[in-house]
């Protein structure tokens, strides 16, 4: 069979065969597996034993939504490298699947996590069958610099104990949040001392929060479903909003304030008071 102009100057250029690109160092071969979704960079591990464990060096790993259960946990176990970044897409994902590797995430990031779980068109976490779901714990992220979670209204709880020590931002979207420990708690400065972002939208559970924070620069809370009480002590407060959070409570909900640095205020004040 006649070969084309294309092979011929291939095998001109290579005229062993050989497999040059198996030949490159790890660090190159790394940056070409950054170009894929992580499940293809994993399905590189069969060319042949050079490329066993290439993937598991990559400083970030991505799962795009399946309907299927990521493999988040397994990828986790076997990968090498410091995790700069984590990116995991879910589709209805059960509080059980995400609890199997957030956890090993927590202690392997040393940068940023992004997780969005797509619940189905309707779910806003007040239907009986979302009642009924479990929960799971966030783990306490002892270097991980960012950390967000959309979760699809599913349950979370906040852990009781441990420092996020660098962590500099948290974002939680469509989050239930339950259990006897408060957010505010966990995002003040004896848990958080580097925190200076917190984004709270769509969330339900929190009728409290209290917070004393020395690094917080900039709070966002929208959609904060039936909050009674937001009280903030942050000297290094630049810019805080506050919308469509009190429209649900019973009582007379109230704010109290206590940042003197702050200069960009978006606050709807309908039906609460502010002792600020």
């Amino acid at each position: 069979m006649a070969q084309g102009g294309g092979g011929i100057a291939a095998e001109r250029a290579n005229p062993s065969g050989e497999d040059r690109i198996s030949v490159l160092p790890d660090d190159a071969l790394v940056l070409i597996l950054l170009h894929l979704d992580t499940a293809a960079a994993v399905r590189t591990s069969v060319l042949s034993r050079r490329w066993r464990r290439v993937w598991t060096l990559l400083p970030e790993l991505r799962f795009d939504f399946s309907p299927e259960p990521h493999p988040v946990a397994s990828a986790l176990a076997v990968h090498e490298a410091a995790l700069r970044f984590l990116d995991v897409g879910a589709l209805d994902a059960a509080p059980e699947s995400v609890a199997a590797w957030l956890p090993v995430a927590a202690n392997r990031l040393s940068g940023r996590l992004n997780f969005e779980n797509r619940a189905p068109p309707g779910r806003n976490g007040d239907g009986e069958e979302d009642g009924e779901r479990g929960a799971f714990e966030l783990p306490c992220f002892k270097s991980a610099t960012t950390v967000s979670l959309d979760l699809g209204f599913l349950r979370l709880a906040v852990p009781a104990a441990g420092v996020f020590a660098q962590l500099t931002e948290l974002r939680l979207v469509r989050v239930r949040i339950c259990g006897p420990c408060k957010l505010g708690d966990a995002v003040s400065s004896p848990r958080c001392p580097c925190l200076q972002r917190l984004t709270v939208h769509q969330t339900q559970g929190l009728d409290n929060i209290t917070i004393r924070s020395e690094s917080l620069l900039r709070v966002d809370l929208n959609a904060v479903s039936g909050l009674q009480q937001f009280n903030v002590v942050a000297p290094a407060l630049k810019e805080l909003t506050v919308r469509h959070c009190f429209f649900r409570s019973r009582t007379q909900p109230i704010a109290d304030i206590s940042a003197p640095q702050m200069g960009v205020a978006r606050v709807d004040r309908r039906g609460f008071s502010s002792k600020s």
